[in-house]
């Protein structure tokens, strides 16, 4: 009987010990040092800046009394930041964005957040613009091409790339590019801070695709599970996040 007592005990001070440890852990986040608002923006100076993912991040580790850091990290690194960087989960991830287009890490992705759209964008009055038309993409440095990596590698399209959205959409208007392919919501708050009447659309005779951001980690799939858990349960959240910050899918 003493036996049982003293091993129900150990167990129970084990498990104890256990929560503790798991409580005293600070996640780190791994996330682009760039300012992309509405969506995101997490610049190295200050990473704690309202945007939509800040909200929703900070809710779901506060949510479950999760200590967590987010870590701003160079936007050229991101494919190696899981490898560089001693960093627990990475937002915003997606697979399409592996250079290496297969998942060797062993990356859990949440199920997705937001739907956005990989298009290109020009001026209003360039909207009939097809692929041959633009010789000339402005983006941030960084930033995965995808829709273009063809032209790219043929050395048909030059890469025009700066540090933030703004100095993007000014190479736009000035002439200096004939397209981008940052996010629409992202131009928009662009435009605003440019004070511009100026409109960038998508160019529908242009490929554009689909597609979702996605919360990842290597090492906490327990973690992504519970994500995508709080994901379902607080829908009512996500799109009071959505209208607060002006976010169209």
């Amino acid at each position: 009987m003493q036996k049982k007592l003293f091993l129900l005990f150990f167990l129970s001070t084990c498990c104890a010990a256990f929560h503790a440890v798991g409580q005293d852990k600070e996640y780190l986040v791994g996330v682009e040092d760039v300012s992309y608002y509405p969506l995101f923006d997490f610049e190295s100076e200050n990473v704690n800046k309202p945007s939509f993912a800040r909200d929703l991040l900070a809710s779901f580790f506060e949510k479950n009394n999760y200590k967590y850091k987010f870590v701003a990290l160079p936007v050229k690194r991101f494919d190696k930041w899981y490898i560089e960087h001693n960093i627990d989960f990475k937002f915003p991830d997606n697979f399409r964005w592996r250079e290496d287009h297969t998942n060797k890490l062993g990356i859990h992705f949440s199920e997705p957040i937001i739907q956005l759209t990989a298009g290109t964008y020009v001026l209003k009055n360039n909207e009939a613009y097809t692929r041959n038309n633009v010789t000339r993409l402005a983006t941030i440095r960084g930033f995965h091409p995808t829709l273009w990596l063809t032209e790219v590698r043929a050395g048909k399209l030059q890469i025009v790339e700066e540090s933030s959205p703004v100095s993007v959409v000014k190479h736009v208007i000035a002439g200096n590019a004939e397209a981008t392919n940052i996010d629409k919501n992202v131009i928009r708050h662009s435009l605003q801070k440019l004070s511009s009447n100026e409109q960038l659309v998508l160019a529908e005779n242009i490929y554009n695709q689909r597609y979702y951001y996605h919360f990842s980690s290597i090492r906490y799939p327990e973690v992504i599970e519970k994500f995508n858990v709080f994901l379902r349960d607080n829908q009512n959240l996500i799109q009071s996040l959505k209208k607060k910050y002006q976010i169209e899918e």
